[in-house]
């Protein structure tokens, strides 16, 4: 009689298990879980979708920190798409002005308003006169990962190319991901066939996207 009681294959009914996994992706937990267990030094998210995608590298950043790990998220969206929620602000220097030398490293890491991760946010100079420094990127990369256990960085919708300045020993390169669209799948395999065979489809969907707390987290 208890038979009916105990069935498990229904968690809370809220799950949302009809759109999981269509592409393989794995959500938020998972990927934090996986860069934790990889010892990851560097976690890249793509997000072909553009800014609400950007999501997915936020609540990862913040779901290895509270795991107790050392984290930054390095943001490289054109619009601040991944600091702004971190920082309530897109007015703090960040990396464009780090490229454009207007700032030092002490300069634009910032901590985030909603877990212990640091930020470093895109930053208030000239995109265009800072990405003319874009080759200091792996030199910029190599002392952040000697400062942190993981240094997350959103890039919004590059290409291989684009992250191929980024990448180092200990990489993970990360898709985030709304809808199985196509525009997901061609970004997919684009990087697949550009030299980033194990790249892992991440979804923030059920995460809240929008909620600058995610999970359980409170502001004190």
């Amino acid at each position: 009689p208890a038979e009916s009681v105990v069935r498990p294959s229904e968690p809370r009914g809220s799950a949302p298990e009809p759109r999981q996994s269509r592409l393989g992706e794995i959500d938020v937990d998972k990927a934090a879980e996986k860069l934790i267990a990889s010892g990851a030094a560097r976690a890249i998210f793509v997000s072909p979708e553009g800014d609400e995608a950007a999501a997915s590298a936020v609540l990862v950043a913040r779901e290895v920190s509270d795991a107790g790990l050392r984290v930054l998220l390095l943001d490289l969206t054109a619009s601040g798409a991944a600091s702004r929620p971190m920082l309530d602000s897109s007015l703090f220097p960040g990396i464009t002005n780090l490229l454009a030398s207007e700032a030092q490293f002490s300069d634009v890491i910032h901590p985030d308003l909603y877990s212990d991760a640091h930020v470093i946010p895109v930053g208030t100079a000239d995109p265009v006169r800072a990405m003319r420094a874009a080759d200091r990127l792996p030199i910029i990369m190599q002392s952040l990962t000697t400062a942190y256990d993981l240094v997350v960085v959103e890039c919004g919708p590059a290409d291989a190319q684009g992250i191929s300045r980024l990448v180092g020993d200990g990489t993970e390169v990360f898709l985030s991901m709304l809808e199985a669209d196509d525009q997901v799948t061609q970004a997919a395999v684009k990087l697949i066939e550009n030299g980033y065979p194990d790249v892992t489809l991440v979804t923030p969907v059920g995460h809240e996207p929008g909620d600058p707390l995610p999970g359980r987290r409170s502001a004190a």
